[in-house]
């Protein structure tokens, strides 16, 4: 909402051009208040006021799938501002952590470079839901300011929307601000809206004089903003049109960082003092002996990147976000790589974050004490992601060299963006971090062409994060509908927990509350009392159906087949979708009784493998300790899945991990499900999910006595004995830092037992064996021999290779150093597949050429088999695959390689000299 971020702060070279100690805005201290003090002066302000005092949201939102990360302060209150009748509060106030990076809202780029980008921020903000207007918005706010942070009113003038004439009034003659103080903007400075429909209203902003001397105190560049004020008091429709909200809204975002740069005497956020805790350590970690092609300048930005990158990829990774090649994994591995780079330029040459991650505690773990909870978990994330970049990093270093040096693009000094792709999808590059490097070097990226190979490699291998969660028309309708009756107070009753999972059948009678037609046919419906579990704590909804005996107007019956069920988001009642209702639908009126019918098989197969994730994660935590954190889950009634964090787990440690769930299924212990208050079940030892935020007034607590205490709302067994057999299918990385197990239990696990049993002796039979238990014993026999034909063959290939005598040769010169390059043209190869050669023996035959002839690069060419073989350390400086990728485009065809041998293939055979000589 600080829409000033970009508009008023500038590019990044204008801001290196103003940053001589001469030109230093010349600006006091009024009372260098603490970060962590302004934030409870905030919160404590409006809870004095009325306002509840509302946690951080997490960064991912959970509910808004438009939106990669919590960009601002009024996101996790969307809905309560389509619909204030909604919200469970009328006044909140809160610190949101919020990140820009990636998507639309990305600052990314400018982070290090400017005095004002950041990754990760925070927001204070204080919100309205239809309890009060500007007058008290203006007031509360001009008082904060002038009491609470003691700014002086001659350091101070404010904004609003030229058309907003009752904002004005209020300004000059509540608040008496001088009006030359009160500057009237256009609708593209004060207008704020959620979208291109929805509410919206004009703005108000607070602004500070920094008494920068460049600028006339008329010019915007000397004021910066710091509060926004919005008056939501509009709703704007398609075609345009405004119409006045029944209940006008409140939504202000005051940045923490700018706010504390002014109550510290600031010209740059990087100064103040929690982001100087963290500068300090980047300090401390730096070789004092390191000579750096870096002036003072551009060290100060790679220090300011790596304090903000640690920020942001700390409190990501927190949440469950891990670095990957896709959506908000990709943002987070960019973020973290970016920092590694700039800690490398600093001279740091061990570990960067994990070794900064100290500072960042110390700065704010005060604040946030999930860095301290979660920092084995966070750490061994980083390091994991660092430890895999190392090895990127030099080789992406090395290509890109090669690409400078090469004759080819001397000219216009521009990086592909064929090969910037191929640094990002080969090597795992990010391509902003090519453009920095290339940068550095006086070249740029050709963006536009990588952006079109990235997007026809998405179309053919992947879909997006956003189309992945992107809802159909029908989950839009369920949405809108699920909000208006919690907005008019519909509930009924969860009694699914009074099932026994061991029953054979559960018949419970209920009464319709609340039922809605979906435009596809369907139906959607509430219940009172709802045995039915909808989908959450990663468990797959129930099963069954709702059954019409007798209609009390016309006496018809009918069974209604249950598609889905979702929880409404305060959790009071279970919406029920059902399929294809059609021509029923007015059996299914307000008040009607049904009988509801849960599949119940289904039931105690998820129940089964829920209570089994439970002993599963206990186990893992004996075994690897304490450290191993939840990830996520899936319960299902023939499976689970379980992610976790941790490094490989050894054979003999799965097996371990098998003995442990089992002895405590056939221990038969009872299950006690109990309620308490968050804190008690805090202090009696429970494990909670990271990611999830729990109500602290009231929790649910799942207890295996002696063997596992965890929060949880899912159905679970009364006691452990069904669990037995347990069996874990699968184990395996998912992503840096963590990994997956998928298992099975109960009567799936003796399936699965029964159909590897099966494949087994189908297996036995084929390799000619009595007995199963000689199987492996025969299966490595076979290996062994296979192996010994392989090295056999091996071994003639490379006779084969040494003898190997060309038909024509060609010497020629290739790369900026003019490697001398002989062209050795092989007999066509008598059994190749369509003319293609044998890549083995050209493959081959280079490589014995590099090493028995080193002091030219060799090119060995079997019909449309290509290889060139050269020798590091008598070319140091070249690489294969370069000298390849020049060949080939002389020789149209395509290849790659790392740096002694690269190996392609021809767009043609080329069996004589005469397509080499014009080379």
């Amino acid at each position: 909402m600080l829409s000033a971020w970009s508009r008023r702060s500038g590019p990044a070279s204008l801001w290196q051009a103003r940053t001589p100690a001469a030109l230093q805005v010349r600006c006091q201290a009024l009372s260098s208040m603490s970060a962590s003090e302004i934030r409870k002066r905030f919160t404590d302000y409006f809870t004095r006021n009325g306002h509840a005092r509302v946690a951080s949201a997490n960064i991912v939102p959970k509910s808004d799938p438009s939106l990669l990360f919590t960009n601002a302060g009024m996101v996790p209150f969307k809905q309560y501002f389509m619909d204030p009748r909604t919200a469970p509060y009328k006044l909140a106030t809160t610190v949101q952590k919020c990140v820009r990076a990636g998507g639309k809202h990305n600052d990314l780029d400018q982070v290090g470079y400017t005095p004002r980008h950041h990754t990760f921020f925070e927001m204070l903000g204080n919100f309205s839901f239809g309890a009060y207007d500007k007058r008290a918005t203006i007031r509360m706010a001009w008082k904060f300011v002038r009491e609470e942070l003691q700014m002086p009113e001659d350091m101070l003038r404010v904004t609003v929307l030229e058309s907003d004439h009752e904002s004005y009034d209020i300004w000059k003659n509540d608040i008496k601000l001088d009006p030359s103080r009160i500057v009237r903007c256009g609708p593209e400075d004060n207008f704020w809206s959620m979208g291109s429909e929805g509410p919206c209203g004009p703005c108000s902003e607070i602004f500070w004089d920094t008494k920068d001397p460049r600028y006339a105190v008329t010019d915007d560049e000397r004021w910066l903003e710091f509060w926004n004020l919005v008056f939501m008091q509009f709703h704007r429709s398609a075609d345009g049109q405004l119409t006045p909200l029944a209940q006008p809204c409140i939504d202000t975002g005051m940045g923490l960082e700018r706010v504390a740069s002014i109550l510290q005497g600031k010209t740059n956020n990087f100064d103040t003092d929690e982001f100087q805790t963290i500068i300090q350590g980047v300090d401390r970690l730096r070789r004092v002996d390191a000579a750096l092609p870096l002036d003072q300048q551009a060290a100060l930005a790679h220090k300011r990147i790596v304090a903000d990158h640690m920020r942001a990829s700390a409190f990501l990774v927190s949440e469950g976000v891990h670095p990957s090649n896709t959506g908000r994994g990709y943002v987070l591995r960019r973020i973290i790589r970016r920092a590694v780079r700039a800690g490398r330029l600093l001279g740091i040459d061990g570990p960067v974050l994990p070794a900064l991650y100290p500072s960042l505690e110390a700065a704010m773990g005060t604040v946030y004490p999930e860095l301290a909870e979660r920092r084995e978990y966070i750490v061994g994330v980083l390091r994991s992601e660092e430890g895999a970049f190392a090895k990127t990093l030099n080789k992406g270093m090395a290509l890109l060299e090669g690409i400078f040096a090469s004759t080819d693009h001397a000219g216009t000094k521009v990086v592909s963006g064929g090969d910037a792709f191929a640094l990002y999808d080969t090597h795992g590059f990010p391509v902003d971090l090519t453009q920095i490097i290339a940068r550095d070097n006086g070249w740029t990226v050709d963006v536009e062409e990588f952006g079109r190979i990235q997007l026809q490699s998405r179309k053919r291998n992947q879909t997006s994060w956003k189309t992945e969660s992107k809802r159909q028309s029908v989950a839009g309708e369920i949405d809108v509908k699920v909000a208006e009756w919690q907005a008019a107070g519909v509930r009924s009753r969860f009694c699914g927990y009074e099932l026994d999972p061991a029953q054979k059948s559960a018949h419970i009678p209920s009464e319709i509350v609340a039922f809605s037609t979906l435009s596809n046919g369907d139906g959607l419906l509430v219940i009172d009392p709802c045995p039915f579990y909808a989908h959450g704590g990663g468990q797959e909804p129930d099963s069954g159906s709702v059954t019409v005996s007798g209609h009390c107007d016309t006496g018809d019956a009918h069974m209604f087949t249950l598609k889905s069920a979702v929880t409404l988001p305060n959790g009071q009642a279970t919406a029920l979708h059902l399929k294809a209702v059609g021509d029923k639908h007015h059996m299914l009126t307000t008040g009607q009784l049904i009988t509801a019918a849960v599949d119940m098989q289904r039931r105690h197969g998820s129940a089964v493998h829920h209570t089994a994730t439970h002993l599963l994660h206990a186990a893992l935590r004996s075994v690897e300790g304490d450290a191993v954190k939840q990830a996520g889950s899936l319960v299902r009634p023939d499976s689970l899945r379980f992610d976790f964090t941790s490094s490989a787990l050894t054979d003999s440690q799965l097996r371990e991990v098998e003995r442990q769930v089992n002895r405590a299924a056939l221990a038969n212990a009872d299950i006690v499900v109990s309620e308490m208050p968050l804190d008690e079940a805090k202090r009696r030892g429970a494990v909670a999910l990271f990611t999830e935020k729990y109500s602290p007034e009231r929790v649910r607590v799942v207890e295996i006595p002696n063997v596992s205490m965890e929060l949880c709302s899912g159905t679970h067994l009364r006691s452990t004995r069904t669990i037995f057999p347990f069996q874990i299918v699968s184990e395996g990385s998912i992503g840096s830092g963590t990994r997956r197990i998928d298992a099975v239990a109960g009567v799936a696990a003796s399936a699965w037992l029964q159909q590897q049993l099966a494949c087994a002796r189908a297996a036995a039979r084929v390799l000619d064996v009595a007995k199963l238990d000689q199987l492996s014993e025969k299966a490595q026999r076979l290996s062994d021999q296979n192996r010994a034909l392989r090295d056999e063959a091996a071994r003639w290939l490379r006779v084969a290779a040494a003898n190997a005598e060309a038909v024509a040769t060609h010497a020629t010169a290739l790369g900026a150093a003019a490697v001398p390059t002989v062209i050795h043209i092989l007999p066509s190869a008598e059994h190749s597949t369509a003319g293609g050669g044998d890549a083995r023996l050209a493959a081959e035959r280079a490589c014995y050429l590099r090493d028995t002839q080193p002091r030219a690069a060799h090119v060995v060419i079997q019909d449309r088999a290509i290889a060139l073989g050269i020798n590091p350390e008598c070319f140091p400086d070249a690489q294969a695959g370069l000298l390849l990728r020049e060949l080939l485009q002389k020789l149209p065809g395509k290849g790659g390689g790392q740096g002694s041998l690269a190996q392609g293939l021809l767009a043609s055979a080329v069996t004589d000299i005469e397509p080499l000589l014009p080379l």
